[in-house]
């Protein structure tokens, strides 16, 4: 059935297609006069709708036929999306869409002030997204969400923007583009293939990140539209998992209900987490607890092999879970579902998502060894810092960001202190002193380093037991990697304040940023 499903869905809905534009044929010049009142209107069952945009460059004119075109694609994407939202048990739920009385999609088409060579792939994203913008701040948007096709009249000719950021991607028109014309050889043929770019990027204008699907999923389904390029869209089985999904039905466009809130940050931590390999299971076990000022709907999970520094995403591995009560999780997963065991770093991710759509990101890293992974990103047993105390540091970053050196020991790996960046640039050497409030022994420093760049690399700790004599405590190298790193002491030491000078960053640059800090023994 599995190898049928894409099939099926083309059948069914240019069969519904082509039905609609046979009773147009028909229709009697009174009712073909209403027909064209109709027309002008436009609904939905939906309260948010993707904005669909047809942008043309001044060099350009819109394609033939382009209304109908782009309006059966859409309608195919629709279908694909609430197919895979039924299997994977959500329900009937798809994005919503304007459609009028002859089922075609509303398209705000905007004609350019520059020429195609004005909006190439690299740089020309901000000059058509500001008249995009300035376009909306006349004609009223139906969600925060665009689907922004870019009008190319000959095939080979492309060099516009291509890609999704944040709620809004970028798509191809060409002529003779359309799902019937997909997998024939000819220019038309080819000009169709883009069909499955242009829905791969679509899926990240609706909140999704890459993901390279589970073994055992792949082996059914085929390919997931988010990885790769979307080659394999309609002409082979090709899937949304049930990761997608759960991203894609927390969005504001699957919504059947209205909020104000959407995408607003709902202040969520991740308060607990205990994670290991099972080498008798063969299982990677993870559990946590959370805490959230909005439901927490599902929680989702990304491990990606890292084969070089420049490595995407795109072969990652994504499975979800529904929380345990109202703060808890857990879930575990057999590696013979991840793709590429090599002796690499892998990124792993977990992923509370909320009510409103927001995707709370915890982002760590563990290394595969020898086929079996050496997880280490689980809770130590840390001293409690409540009482602990920023005595001084070098710089921080408090224009831009959120980047104040207090988070160091607020015990939230979702702030983070960083190195002033605005105004007079900070440089290495970087510091830091705390205060433990009173002499503890200890062997082990926990490093939590954040997900992004300035990671600290090469690092001195001094210790202290009266702020006033100090002594070292050794040189240590942090690796590049998201996530807690333990340096251990050669001996314990007893003290209350120590200081962590910091003279390299991981990526080379002149800044640090680093989530948290603390001590204990073993």
């Amino acid at each position: 059935m599995r190898i049928f499903l894409n099939i099926l869905i083309l059948v069914a809905v240019l069969t519904s297609l082509n039905s609609c534009r046979k009773s147009q044929f028909a229709l009697s010049p009174l009712n073909d006069s209403l027909s064209n009142a109709l027309d002008t209107v436009y609904t939905s069952d939906h309260p948010y709708n993707l904005n669909v945009v047809l942008f043309v460059p001044s060099d350009m004119v819109p394609n033939a036929d382009y209304e109908r075109r782009i309006s059966e694609n859409l309608l195919y994407k629709q279908n694909f999306v609430k197919t895979w939202m039924q299997h994977w048990g959500y329900g009937a739920k798809t994005f919503g869409l304007l459609k009028n009385a002859s089922n075609r999609v509303k398209i705000h088409v905007i004609q350019g002030k520059l020429p195609t060579s004005s909006y190439p792939y690299d740089g020309g994203e901000p000059a058509m997204w500001q008249e995009i913008s300035d376009y909306f701040n006349t004609h009223q948007k139906s969600s925060d969400h665009y689907f922004i096709l870019t009008t190319v009249n000959k095939y080979g000719k492309q060099m516009a923007p291509y890609y999704g950021i944040g709620t809004k991607c970028y798509g191809i028109d060409f002529p003779d583009m359309e799902i019937v014309n997909m997998g024939r050889t000819d220019t038309a043929g080819l000009a169709s293939s883009w069909i499955g770019g242009n829905t791969h990027e679509m899926m990240h204008g609706l909140n999704l990140p890459h993901n390279g699907g589970l073994v055992s999923q792949n082996a059914l389904y085929g390919t997931p539209i988010i990885t790769g390029n979307g080659g394999t869209f309609v002409v082979a089985p090709t899937y949304l998992d049930a990761w997608d999904c759960a991203v894609l039905g927390n969005g504001q466009v699957f919504s059947s209900t209205a909020r104000t809130d959407w995408y607003q940050d709902p202040g969520a931590k991740i308060k607990s987490l205990h994670a290991h390999y099972d080498d008798a299971s063969q299982k990677v076990i993870v559990s946590g607890k959370f805490s959230s000022n909005k439901k927490v709907n599902f929680i989702g999970f990304t491990n990606d092999p890292k084969r070089s520094a420049g490595d995407g995403n795109y072969d990652s591995e994504n499975w979800v879970v529904s929380p345990i009560g109202v703060d808890s999780f857990y879930t575990e997963i057999a590696i013979t579902e991840f793709k590429d065991r090599g002796n690499y770093q892998n990124d792993f991710t977990i992923s509370l998502i909320h009510e409103n759509g927001y995707r709370h990101v915890n982002s760590y890293s563990y290394q595969m060894i020898s086929g079996k992974p050496d997880i280490q990103f689980g809770d130590r047993p840390e001293y409690n810092k409540s009482n602990w105390s920023l005595l001084n540091f070098s710089s921080e970053e408090s224009q831009a960001e959120n980047g104040f050196a207090i988070n160091l020991i607020d015990n939230d790996r979702s702030t983070q202190w960083v190195s002033r960046w605005t105004g007079t640039s900070s440089t290495h050497p970087h510091y830091f002193t705390i205060d433990m409030a009173t002499i503890k022994p200890v062997n082990r420093f926990t490093f939590v380093q954040r997900a992004g760049g300035s990671k600290p690399k090469d690092i001195q700790i001094q210790v202290s037991s009266d702020n006033i004599t100090w002594q070292n405590a050794g040189s240590y190298v942090l690796p590049n990697a998201a996530g807690p790193t333990d340096v251990k002491l050669t001996s314990t030491l007893n003290f209350r304040y120590f200081k962590v000078t910091i003279t390299s960053a991981t990526d080379g640059t002149q800044w640090a940023a680093l989530s948290e800090i603390g001590t204990y023994k073993d």
